[in-house]
């Protein structure tokens, strides 16, 4: 199901995570004002909802269909893959919230997406161990 409840809370404690992360980190190192990039990480997380329970979805039906074991190299591409989605829309919401130039704020997204490709990895092995831990074995 598109909309499970696993997915919810997979979605929202991933981004939820990665706002603060984000809105203090953006605030601290590009000295903008905090409603600023807290506004901008709310647009940004909200896309990002959206496209985690879509690209989640699909990407585990063809784990299925495949009989995919998630190791490190299907994490890495996950990874991969959701962060790549990703930039077609961030890169004009960065351009106009923090007003920079286009190539300003490819090299901003550019560097976020691999800042949050590690942190995706990380939370996403993360998630897979509390859910094997507490719910698969429950």
């Amino acid at each position: 199901m598109l909309l499970s409840k696993k997915r919810w809370i997979h979605a929202l404690s991933y981004e939820g995570v990665l706002l603060i992360i984000i809105a203090l980190g953006l605030s601290h190192f590009m000295d903008v004002p905090l409603e600023v990039t807290g506004i901008l990480g709310i647009a940004m997380a909200t896309i990002s909802v959206l496209w985690n329970m879509v690209y989640n979805h699909y990407f585990e039906k063809i784990e299925k269909k495949y009989q995919v074991v998630r190791g490190l190299a299907v994490r890495v591409v996950h990874a991969i893959g959701f962060e790549g989605g990703l930039v077609i829309v961030t890169v004009p919401m960065m351009m106009y919230a923090l007003q920079l130039s286009l190539w300003n704020a490819l090299a901003l997204d550019i560097s976020l997406t691999l800042c949050i490709m590690v942190y995706t990895f990380i939370f996403q092995w993360c998630f897979d161990q509390i859910e094997e831990r507490f719910f698969l074995h429950a």
